[in-house]
């Protein structure tokens, strides 16, 4: 169990978060290089696979109609040692066919809290196909971090979002993560072409989770999901 002194101190360095995803820029799965040559290319074929050609490992191909969902392809992925991958975005359960922005991805720098750098390739949700938009609320979107997850913890503050979209109760929904553990924690009426706001307390309170876990919000839809002005934004705190 961690010392109060320590908690104290993790309070203390609390820090306020924001994020915001528009149309087809959530990122459902963040990869980094771990081999030892380099890399040629990483090109997603929207309704086939996921595609990697390094010197070290050839050609690495993970079709979709194998790896069904989001999860079972970041294991095949990790298994293989090429590449480390994480979720972000979405679920580790949902779907990967016809679901991620097809094409060549263009590798960035991602910078940590310390200003250290890595280089990640990120897989991206192509919101209208996938019907659903999602932001991951984490200590960690990168992979600089992860040593010390354990010892830090999220809070939401608010949510806001506008979506032109087919309205359902429990479309807006607030999922905890811990690992490939994820279980709901929040579902609610979601609300079609309308500027909304939902927090807690009016804005007084907060959704905390557990020690080490992430909170992923998601919008959703069974219809159609626009892209036009389609945008999420999270509030929270991370310390």
């Amino acid at each position: 169990m961690a010392s109060k002194d320590s908690l104290d101190i993790r309070e203390k360095l609390a820090r306020g978060e924001v994020g915001q995803v528009v149309a087809n820029t959530p990122v459902a799965i963040r990869l980094r290089y771990i081999g030892s040559g380099s890399v040629t290319s990483v090109t997603i074929d929207v309704s086939t696979d996921i595609e990697m050609v390094t010197t070290d490992g050839g050609t690495d191909t993970y079709l979709f109609s194998t790896y069904t969902t989001i999860g079972t392809l970041i294991d095949a992925i990790n298994a293989d040692g090429i590449f480390e991958a994480k979720v972000l975005d979405a679920l580790r359960t949902y779907a990967t066919d016809d679901q991620f922005v097809d094409g060549a991805i263009t590798s960035m720098p991602l910078l940590d809290g310390g200003g250290l750098s890595t280089t990640v390739w990120d897989v991206k949700v192509d919101t209208s196909a996938a019907l659903y938009i999602a932001y991951r609320l984490t200590y960690d979107r990168g992979f600089l971090r992860k040593q010390s997850q354990r010892q830090h913890r999220v809070h939401l503050q608010e949510i806001e979002y506008y979506a032109d979209l087919t309205a359902a109760n429990d479309s807006l929904q607030v999922h905890e993560c811990d690992g490939t553990i994820e279980y709901k924690k929040f579902g609610k009426l979601s609300v079609d072409t309308t500027d909304t706001t939902i927090n807690f307390s009016d804005g007084s309170g907060k959704l905390t989770a557990r020690e080490g876990d992430d909170l992923v919000i998601v919008l959703k839809t069974a219809g159609a999901l626009s892209d036009t002005s389609l945008s999420l934004l999270i509030t929270g705190i991370v310390e």
